[in-house]
């Protein structure tokens, strides 16, 4: 696709300067196209590690061992790598109203694509067709079309999607409370050029009505198994209960099949399928306290079995698959109310090798710091975030191997200030198509 670009650029260029006859418009053209070359983001780069990050002044790049600050301002948050790692979107402000921003690592242009409530900002997997929520309407705008304004999908959503084609979304709408109680939770899938039409909106599966076993207001996000064959999602009911259980399910493509897997926190980095989609592992367990009663877990598509991978005396949490045998988990010594805060344990890391069902502590941080957030490299290369109780300011460690010396990737990384959206808020880490 790059060496296309550049040929038809070259051909146009020539072209030009034919028709002209202007030698100093040639040389600046053939410069350009050379500048373009250097930035152009490619997949062995990839390999070194690329994060996009806030700090305290700007959103800043880390290309391998190389930062860079891309845009300067003191109120970013939300950095996003396009799929393709040729854009970053992020917003900028503070408040309900906020600017979506998408920064060109090709042109290092920055554009405003829209102002007001933004929220899940979200690449599409084919890299260029950005979407986002505000309030309840669906928008997408095509960033590599520079004239290009942004559309509305459709409205009513809840929460949402990309299908693995990039041609449309799954969608989950928000429950709404009757005389009688609470109307289900319906997923649909849309069209990315639906354009409001509700004629190209096709029904997937109603979740079951409010009972004793079973309630829900909303979803989170989706994500696809299964060679894209299912996606599984969390479940949600109304605040007060959310913050103790919801239930992770898994619906099939078509809506025929729903399953019920495990009741877990409301956490969209607490389940994650395994590179080759055939495993979910996912965070079980209820109660609010994330130090307690959070156990690692596998469920099997083939088996349909669940293996439960943690350790007694000690709580899971954020984690990673490294690659399909091997997960990076955040773990610590159970602590419950009771326990004074000064003798709280704080979370290391552990590589758990889900064949043999072992476990070894990756991480040593110092007393008072906290390892949390684990995330791979496309070279399978570990990064974290290392979090100090007396400091605002956090480091992303990185271990290239589990036998390897940890070191200080990116320092001063701000702290997020919104809870509810955690680190990425503040750290995206490129994995690449």
């Amino acid at each position: 696709m790059v060496s296309e670009l550049f040929l038809y650029e070259f051909s146009h260029l020539v072209h030009v300067s034919n028709e002209v006859n202007d030698v100093k418009r040639l040389t600046i053209l053939l410069i350009s196209m050379l500048i373009m070359i250097m930035n152009y983001p490619n997949h062995s780069e990839a390999a070194e590690g690329k994060a996009a990050f806030i700090r305290k002044d700007g959103l800043w790049l880390k290309d391998g061992d190389v930062e860079r600050r891309l845009v300067e301002g003191s109120k970013l948050s939300h950095p996003k790598f396009s799929s393709d790692g040729m854009y970053i979107s992020y917003m900028a402000g503070e408040g309900e109203a906020k600017e979506l921003w998408v920064y060109n690592r090709v042109t290092r242009l920055k554009r405003n694509v829209f102002t007001g409530v933004v929220e899940m900002p979200r690449w599409s997997p084919g890299g260029q067709l950005l979407a986002w929520k505000s309030g309840s309407v669906l928008n997408v705008i095509d960033v590599s079309k520079p004239a290009s304004s942004f559309q509305n999908v459709i409205i009513g959503v809840g929460n949402y999607s990309w299908t693995p084609d990039s041609k449309g979304f799954v969608v989950s709408s928000s429950a709404s409370l009757q005389p009688d109680g609470w109307t289900p939770v319906q997923i649909f899938t849309v069209p990315a050029d639906a354009k409001g039409d509700l004629k190209k909106v096709r029904k997937i599966t109603t979740l079951p009505e409010m009972s004793d076993s079973f309630f829900a207001i909303g979803t989170t996000k989706f994500k696809w198994g299964m060679k894209n064959s299912v996606f599984t999602f969390i479940a949600c009911p109304t605040a007060s209960l959310s913050a103790d259980s919801n239930t992770l399910m898994i619906v099939s493509k078509n809506g025929s099949n729903t399953k019920m897997i495990a009741n877990m926190l409301s956490n969209s980095n607490w389940f994650h399928w395994s590179p080759k989609t055939e495993r979910l592992a996912f965070i079980n367990g209820i109660g609010r306290l994330v130090s307690e009663n959070k156990r690692l877990t596998i469920w099997d598509s083939r088996s349909g079995k669940e293996v439960d991978l943690s350790f007694k005396g000690y709580a899971d949490g954020d984690f990673t698959w490294r690659n399909d045998r091997e997960i990076v988990v955040s773990r610590q010594i159970e602590w419950g109310w009771e326990v004074p805060e000064e003798k709280r344990s704080k979370p290391f890391l552990a590589l758990v090798d889900t064949t043999t069902r072992s476990a070894k502590r990756l991480t040593q941080p110092e007393k008072g710091a906290a390892d949390e957030y684990p995330k791979k490299l496309p070279n399978e290369a570990i990064i974290w975030v290392r979090t100090f109780a007396i400091s605002n300011q956090s480091k992303v460690m990185k271990k290239v191997n589990p036998g390897s010396k940890e070191t200080v990737w990116i320092d001063k990384l701000v702290k997020p200030t919104e809870e509810y959206y955690g680190w990425p808020s503040v750290l995206d880490v490129y994995q690449g198509k």
